[in-house]
């Protein structure tokens, strides 16, 4: 007489199976977090790239200068008040270049936390600034920006005609192609999940986000 074999798993088949998934967990989860680090940085550099474009929009709409502060470098504007946020887009009704009382100011990340988690300003891997990137500063520090003599600043303002120039910190604007120069990004940390990014503001306003690609030890738009 034929006898049925029972199907099932046995205890062994149990554990062998509950072994795998914790492998496959062990390798899933960081690969998920440096995707999830990757991203971050990613739309930390795409808000920035927004807010010179705002800036920008904002001056030519209101014929006002505008002015676009960082955190990169201090976290203060041109009159040492604190920032609100990692970015700030100010209409500068009063022409001092600083943030008032009753400006009407933009503070970009909306939410500075998720945006910015685990990232820094400068970079981690690259060796150079972005080719093109016109500014003069240190761009390890997060920013190649400068004032009209040369001076490392993380701020840049728009004339109403939306060309970005320099400015001092007692708000001495500079001329045509002072304004240009990049916004440096990095998230740091585990080798495989560094990334590097760069937004580089054109001497005419427009911007492009670079990314660094440590293979081929380039630069990518």
């Amino acid at each position: 007489m034929t006898q049925r074999r029972e199907t099932g798993f046995t205890l062994i088949e149990m554990m062998v199976i509950v072994a795998i998934v914790g492998i496959t967990a062990a390798f899933a989860v960081p690969s998920w977090q440096r995707v999830q680090a990757n991203n971050r940085a990613k739309a930390a550099a795409r808000e920035i790239a927004n807010a010179f474009q705002l800036a920008r929009n904002q001056a030519i709409m209101a014929e006002q200068s505008t002015v676009v502060f960082w955190s990169a470098v201090g976290g203060v504007d041109a009159c040492g008040n604190v920032l609100p946020a990692p970015i700030t887009v100010l209409a500068d009704a009063n022409g001092n270049c600083c943030i008032d009382a009753g400006e009407d100011g933009v503070s970009l990340p909306k939410d500075p936390a998720r945006e910015f988690a685990g990232l820094n300003w400068g970079v981690t891997f690259a060796p150079a600034q972005v080719p093109g990137d016109p500014g003069g500063g240190d761009f390890t520090l997060g920013s190649s920006f400068t004032d009209q003599f040369g001076n490392q600043t993380h701020w840049v303002a728009f004339r109403p005609d939306g060309v970005p120039v320099g400015f001092t910190a007692a708000c001495n604007m500079g001329s045509v192609g002072s304004g240009a120069g990049g916004v440096y990004l990095t998230n740091g940390g585990a080798a495989r999940a560094s990334r590097d990014y760069a937004v580089v503001l054109s001497p005419l306003g427009s911007t492009r986000i670079h990314a660094f690609n440590r293979n081929t030890l380039t630069w990518n738009q």
